[in-house]
């Protein structure tokens, strides 16, 4: 084979080879790119899983009551899904979150128009103000779950609620409280805790928590069955100017004897005069039994003292005091120690020495007075007693 012969075949081989390394060389980086385009989809695949685990795992934190992940939930279906966020919220709101309540609020005012959500709304603005302090709202908060109003029915954080609002001060709690512990819904409920509530708001100078204490006295209700201190609290009650407790005291005293009927149809008689009807039918029945001429006495002492309690001027136990001295009553006031287990207000601890004295004082200047009307002894003992001296003389 001459040169050029060999020449020419080194050129084809070598032609050849490079034909074959070029193919070589793309099928490699073809090769390559597979493997790139694999290992991306690998990649997003593992991604997308990592992220769906993730939302899985938020979501699971945030159905297990995760706050700050229910809150991550909300803020960010707040921009597209309203409902969803109005969700999160609401479950934020629902473990006590403010900031939960504030969204529930929010996006209540943007449906407008959805009246459901605008009771849930002013449900949580209510909590707002329990949460901030205002025992009134926790008070109300309370009572809204316990009857479903505006919320979802919730007897046991309801209840909780209102005896915090309770413990704080709130009267109306207390008395609730009370009632709560007598109610047959309440199967743990304890008659002593009930007098306990009543006693508390009685403590607070209510005139409803005196009346129930009363009536517990009265009835035996968590305590031993007591006269003497169930009307020693109602007519606490009755001096306050109360209506109700006027009429309950009158009830209590009621065919006790002949000078119970006395005092009771001075009870019912003002009570009656303060427009409560149930003391009307009470005040006749025992006029009745007691005569014409008794009554025309009583109601003569009875008329000033409806001017007296009308001007608000009726001192603590003055009456008291003179119904006890007139008609020889067994006398009752609650010792240091037993209010003291209610409250340690040391306004509510007794009172004071110059304080009994100067009622006495009082009894003292009323029993010197000369009434020139006589209508009976008891209207005469009890005017003296009760009326001041220019009162009397007139």
């Amino acid at each position: 084979m001459s040169s050029m012969g060999i020449a020419i075949a080194a050129t084809g081989l070598s032609l050849v080879l490079i034909f074959v390394w070029m193919i070589s060389l793309s099928m490699r980086k073809q090769r390559i790119e597979s493997e790139r385009k694999a290992r991306e989809q690998a990649y997003r695949r593992a991604m997308q899983k990592a992220r769906e685990q993730e939302r899985q795992d938020r979501l699971f934190k945030a159905e297990t009551g995760h706050i700050p992940t229910i809150l991550f939930l909300a803020k960010e279906a707040e921009r597209e899904n309203a409902k969803q966020a109005l969700y999160w919220y609401d479950k934020a709101a629902k473990l006590d979150n403010v900031t939960g309540m504030y969204g529930v609020v929010r996006m209540s005012e943007r449906m407008r128009e959805d009246v459901v959500l605008k009771e849930q709304a002013n449900f949580w603005r209510t909590a707002i103000s329990g949460m901030e302090g205002d025992v009134e709202a926790k008070f109300a908060t309370g009572k809204a779950l316990v009857f479903g109003r505006g919320t979802e029915q919730n007897l046991t954080k309801g209840v909780q609620l209102i005896e915090a609002a309770a413990n704080e001060g709130c009267i109306a709690a207390m008395l609730y409280m009370g009632e709560w512990q007598l109610s047959p819904e309440n199967l743990s409920g304890h008659s002593a805790d009930a007098l306990y509530w009543f006693m508390k708001a009685a403590e607070q100078d209510s005139a409803d928590g005196k009346i129930q204490v009363g009536l517990c006295h009265l009835n035996g209700v968590g305590t031993e069955m007591s006269m003497v201190k169930g009307c020693y609290w109602l007519e606490r009650a009755a001096e306050s100017g109360n209506a109700e407790a006027m009429c309950h005291a009158g009830e209590a005293w009621k065919d006790t004897s002949k000078t119970g009927n006395a005092i009771a149809y001075i009870w019912l008689f003002l009570s009656a005069n303060l427009g409560y009807e149930p003391a009307r039918a009470l005040r006749d029945e025992v006029a009745g039994n007691i005569g014409v001429d008794v009554v025309v006495g009583l109601q003569s002492i009875a008329k000033p003292l409806q001017r007296k309690l009308a001007s608000g001027m009726v001192k603590k136990h003055s009456i008291i005091r003179a119904l006890n001295k007139v008609y020889k009553r067994d006398s009752y006031f609650p010792s240091t120690e037993e209010l003291s287990e209610f409250s340690n207000d040391a306004h509510h601890q007794g009172e004071s020495i110059l304080e009994l004295e100067s009622e006495s004082n009082m009894m003292d200047s009323f029993e010197q007075a000369e009434p020139t009307r006589q209508p009976s002894k008891e209207a005469l003992d009890f005017t003296q007693n009760f009326l001041s001296p220019q009162q009397s003389t007139k």
